[in-house]
């Protein structure tokens, strides 16, 4: 039977982002996403028009239906949320739905280059850190990782080279003996390479891919999904970080060569879907 998991996360009608994406990519590598939208947007906010509908009132009863009609999730998968009854809900759903071999991946969408998001203030990010606790799995950037950990990111940014990956294993670490979970650091510059951390009682690793200069949307919603993919798929955390890694280093190769690219309508991700075929 197709694995299934439960994608919580915005949707984007342009953007390739969030759901948009998490579905895509899912679907082609044999899994059943099955989604709660936490907002549903007529692009992503980058844009300098567009019209969001939050999907607060509805979440409760998405998860009072699915309960009723029995549904079961190999996979609880969360992305971006609009505020803190979100992560209430988000909560009491890993409760409800999670089983012994049910693998919980949080994605804290909080912030980016020293920025939170507006919706996050201060008891938006401490409630993050109480659902990311939660996770088997998190995928905090570099801002991100500063916020669950109490640190400065303008301290940590001045760092480079070994002392910059030193802090993050620090930081990461601290997370891993607390909360008993793998914590992957993503797109973290490193010389001429993109470095993806990962950090678990056992392990420590570090998976580089080129670096392309820019920032484009829904980067970190596609490395999520593929590495969501990937553990669902029974691969281990680095085998999963190395296939979301070279994913998003031959879409990124395929946007950089379109010009005028505008970053807000996201990468060219599509036409790569056939990397994540028969994985399964």
């Amino acid at each position: 039977m197709t694995k299934r998991v439960a994608v919580i996360n915005d949707l984007s009608g342009f953007g390739k982002c969030s759901l948009t994406a998490a579905i895509a990519v899912l679907s082609a590598m044999g899994v059943q996403p099955c989604p709660m939208p936490t907002a549903v947007l007529t692009n992503q906010s980058g844009f300098p028009i567009y019209h969001s509908v939050d999907f607060t009132d509805n979440m409760d009863s998405y998860l009072d239906a699915w309960q009723k009609n029995n549904a079961e999730f190999n996979g609880i998968y969360s992305g971006y949320i609009t505020n803190d009854k979100q992560i209430d809900y988000i909560l009491r759903f890993i409760n409800t739905f999670r089983r012994k071999d049910t693998v919980v991946i949080v994605d804290p969408v909080m912030a980016d280059n020293g920025v939170k998001y507006r919706a996050y203030n201060e008891l938006m990010c401490l409630k993050m850190r109480d659902l990311a606790a939660k996770a088997d799995f998190i995928t905090p950037n570099l801002t991100e990782i500063c916020i669950l950990t109490d640190n400065s990111f303008d301290e940590v940014a001045c760092l480079n080279g070994d002392a910059l990956l030193k802090k993050i294993s620090e930081m990461a670490m601290s997370l891993v003996q607390e909360n008993n979970q793998i914590v992957i650091v993503t797109g973290v510059p490193d010389d001429n390479s993109m470095c993806n951390c990962i950090f678990s009682k056992e392990t420590k690793a570090f998976v580089r891919n080129k670096l392309y200069k820019g920032s484009y949307s829904g980067t970190g919603d596609i490395f999520a999904s593929v590495f969501c993919g990937g553990i669902i798929n029974g691969m281990s955390a680095e085998k999963a970080v190395e296939l979301a890694g070279c994913f998003l280093e031959k879409s990124l190769a395929d946007t950089i060569v379109i010009p005028d690219r505008d970053r807000n309508h996201g990468v060219e991700f599509e036409k790569n879907l056939s990397m994540l075929l028969n994985l399964q």
